[in-house]
């Protein structure tokens, strides 16, 4: 019932809700979201509440945010962040590349570590979005 649990609030977590992407990148983000909550450890409620701009102070929840940060290209195996990679993901999804471009400005600054870089940006973009984009 717990996998089943995990499963369900990863898929709902992931989805892209506005966005035009394939079913292929959707199954993608989902086992993204799987295997970053494999790899941290992350916990689903925690996930769940951040989805919904509650963001916990809680190690695992920054390494899920950089696990999926990573996979998804945002942030390189350094934990560096992709500007141009990050805009032009954004701009698609969202269909508008002038404000992926001021999103990108204002939320993609680093942080000191990957973990606190990537929970800062997602928290960022959601309190400055009208409609949520969950890759988180």
């Amino acid at each position: 019932m717990k996998a089943m649990f995990v499963t369900l609030t990863v898929a709902t977590v992931v989805v892209f809700a506005s966005a035009d992407l394939t079913e292929e990148q959707k199954q993608k983000i989902v086992a993204n979201g799987k295997a970053c909550v494999a790899d941290t450890g992350a916990d689903p409620e925690l996930i769940k509440a951040a989805r919904q701009g509650k963001f916990a102070d809680d190690a695992k929840l920054k390494a899920f945010a950089l696990c999926m940060s990573k996979k998804i290209g945002f942030q390189n195996e350094a934990g560096e962040i992709q500007s141009d990679v990050v805009q032009q993901k954004l701009g698609s999804a969202i269909g508008d590349n002038e404000a992926a471009k001021k999103l990108v400005e204002k939320c993609l600054v680093s942080k000191g570590s990957g973990e606190e870089t990537a929970i800062q940006s997602f928290k960022c973009y959601y309190e400055n979005t009208p409609t949520h984009i969950a890759v988180f």
